[in-house]
């Protein structure tokens, strides 16, 4: 495991995250680990949702173990299902 140092984080700042990890019952620098964590994950989901082959990058993470090639992601569609209208 690595460290980083943060330096010239304003005094609001700091304060703001020592609350926030009263309130979450967690030390200031277990949260600052959580926030690390939770922005890393939503990056990276993110960049493989926005890639142009998600699919490939699917296969990928699978590590060959997803769909046969003779499979659909998805099933074919109905053509005879209506919307409906829950309003």
């Amino acid at each position: 495991m690595g460290t980083i140092t943060i330096r010239k984080v304003p005094d609001e700042q700091i304060q703001l995250l020592k609350d926030v990890a009263a309130k979450n019952n967690r030390s200031m620098e277990a949260e600052a680990r959580s926030i690390l964590e939770e922005y890393t994950a939503q990056y990276v989901s993110q960049k493989i949702m926005s890639s142009t082959d998600l699919m490939a990058e699917m296969q990928r993470l699978l590590d060959g173990e997803g769909l046969d090639p003779n499979e659909e992601l998805t099933p074919p569609r109905d053509p005879y299902m209506r919307p409906v209208d829950l309003g």
